[in-house]
């Protein structure tokens, strides 16, 4: 289960909670309501909004925050309106002060406007199925068949800010006997081979354009930039867990949404995910590459069907 879903469950419990405790204690209060229920809504929305991106959701359940707070501070500051004129309603020939009806429409509105950001969370979504089909499109269709098993890929880092993330294929890991004229220094020898541009390098800049993603330097942090796009803002996977091994980081993608690019012909053919990954395992390197600054390899694709998960294995070469 996503995050925002449970952030919904755990929003509607906390409303539900207190109007039964107001109910048992007798004393129902538009104004502490309002109150209690925008103090949960700011605790959950800090707790679920991802800390490198930015996805719909939390774009529009900031605007929900910033009107709830701008209404708290109205409710604050009406607390000492005093002296205004008393309304008199004939009909039930009752008088009500006007500064009485200003505090309790303002309550009113406030438990509004938390609802409203438990309805930004239940109906939000991640990145529309037509964008990231066209992304995923951008890797196009690749015969793996005659490669050599233990071709290997390379992502590297980039040599100015500014620039992006390359791919750089070895002449070893190509079908093709043609002359490569482009040349790398891999571990501190010369490899030559061809630079491509990386399948997931669409999605890439989308993610920073349109995401306001953004990658820190620390190790932890990329892999929790990685966790947050890949459940958070592209939904491609309900749990992402990264684990760094002795020499190898492995990224484990929980009920993975794509699961059937990885099957059948990758999965008959592994060398394919090395060399033509999937845009997917593609960004996944290409953050890794940017954010640590090292030449990243991705060395094997585990995948398990009956589990619906996969896991990617990245080597990184000094």
């Amino acid at each position: 289960m996503k995050k925002r879903y449970l952030a919904v469950s755990a929003l509607l419990g906390w409303l539900l909670l207190i109007i039964v405790l107001m109910i048992i204690s007798g004393y129902v209060n538009p104004e502490i309501y309002f109150v209690l229920g925008l103090i949960g809504l700011m605790v959950i929305a800090i707790l679920i909004t991802p800390i490198y991106s930015r996805p719909r959701y939390a774009r529009r359940l900031l605007v929900v925050r910033m009107l709830g707070a701008a209404l708290f501070v109205a409710l604050f500051f009406e607390q000492f309106l005093v002296g205004l004129p008393v309304i008199t309603l004939p009909l039930i020939e009752a008088a009500i002060p006007i500064e009485r009806v200003i505090v309790v429409a303002t309550s009113l509105a406030g438990v509004v406007c938390v609802f409203a950001g438990a309805v930004v969370l239940n109906s939000a979504r991640g990145i529309s199925a037509k964008t990231l089909q066209e992304a995923l499109n951008a890797g196009g269709n690749v015969d793996c068949r005659a490669l050599p098993r233990d071709s290997m890929t390379y992502y590297l880092p980039p040599e100015r800010e500014g620039d992006a993330v390359v791919q750089f294929v070895p002449a070893s890991a190509t079908a093709s006997g043609r002359e490569s004229a482009d040349v790398a220094y891999i571990g501190g020898r010369p490899v030559r081979g061809q630079y491509r541009e990386p399948s997931g390098m669409q999605l890439f800049e989308m993610l920073k354009r349109s995401y306001s993603l953004r990658l820190p330097v620390r190790e932890e942090a990329v892999l929790t930039a990685i966790q947050e796009v890949c459940e958070d803002v592209i939904e491609v996977a309900d749990r992402v867990i990264p684990v760094r091994r002795e020499g190898y980081i492995l990224i484990e993608l929980q009920n993975y949404r794509l699961l059937s690019i990885c099957t059948e012909l990758k999965q008959d053919f592994p060398v394919c995910c090395r060399v033509h990954p999937c845009p997917i395992c593609s960004l996944v390197a290409c953050m890794l590459t940017e954010g640590l600054g090292l030449t990243c390899s991705l060395e094997h694709v585990h995948v398990e069907p009956d589990a619906r998960s996969i896991t990617l294995y990245f080597v990184f070469i000094p």
